[in-house]
């Protein structure tokens, strides 16, 4: 039997890993503690909220949809489609994660957001290392990112009121997208989705209860989807 025992320098690699991903997501998380004490929420309600579901794009989006009075439908469709990359990025890593024990299995996903799929898919030097290496590296980047998305969450809730509105900390949500973007940008169907995305996001800014945003991410999706199936007729 392999021994999969705790590996501190694995874990530590992990955490130098994802650190630049990691550390834009204090002041995004910060402002989505703004939002939720804004909005009234009740502020441990508020904090538990991002333990319970660590996706902080599908949190910050329902919070504007439901600021701009948008309806439950559309806050629960965009929700589940902004979430649903997750499954994608499940199914990408399957390959990778079939050798671990079903303990991993099921805690890692929990794990697995923008900057954790990132690291994990780009992560090519890892390939000839141990199973043991593999599986600390990314539970410590894991528990990087977990605890400074819960620390700035818990900041942003119950330090907001002395926090100046001049620090303009709203810049770290678009900072920490393009980073992400530019990680993710790798083939034609991701420019293709982003392009689509974009164009038809600024286009229907203006649409009715934010079903703007909603047909954006339907749409890049599906231009996505298209451009993948055409790669793959064309390389055949």
């Amino acid at each position: 039997m392999q021994d999969l025992s705790f590996d501190r320098r694995a874990a530590l690699d992990g955490i130098r890993t994802i650190a630049p991903l990691a550390v834009p997501g204090l002041p995004f998380g910060m402002v989505l503690g703004f939002l939720i004490r804004d909005e009234g929420i009740d502020r441990l309600a508020g904090w538990s909220s991002s333990w319970m579901m660590l996706a902080g794009a599908s949190q910050l989006a329902a919070l504007n949809l439901i600021t701009e009075g948008a309806s439950a439908l559309v806050i629960i469709m965009s929700v589940l489609l902004i979430n649903s990359r997750h499954a994608m990025y499940s199914a990408a890593l399957r390959p990778k994660f079939a050798e671990y024990p079903a303990w991993f299995r099921f805690a890692a996903p929990y794990l697995l957001i923008d900057q954790m799929f990132a690291v994990a898919s780009s992560a090519s030097e890892l390939e000839g290392s141990s199973l043991r290496y593999r599986m600390w590296h990314y539970l410590g980047a894991g528990a990087l990112i977990w605890t400074i998305w819960q620390v700035s969450v818990g900041l942003g809730i119950f330090l907001g009121d002395v926090v100046r509105e001049e620090w303009s900390l709203e810049f770290a949500v678009p900072l920490l997208f393009i980073g992400l973007l530019g990680l993710s940008l790798s083939n034609r169907p991701s420019i293709v989705a982003a392009i689509v995305a974009t164009i038809v996001a600024v286009a229907g800014r203006e649409m009715p209860q934010g079903s703007g945003l909603l047909l954006a991410i339907v749409l890049g999706v599906a231009a996505g989807g298209l451009a993948e199936t055409a790669t793959k007729r064309v390389s055949e």
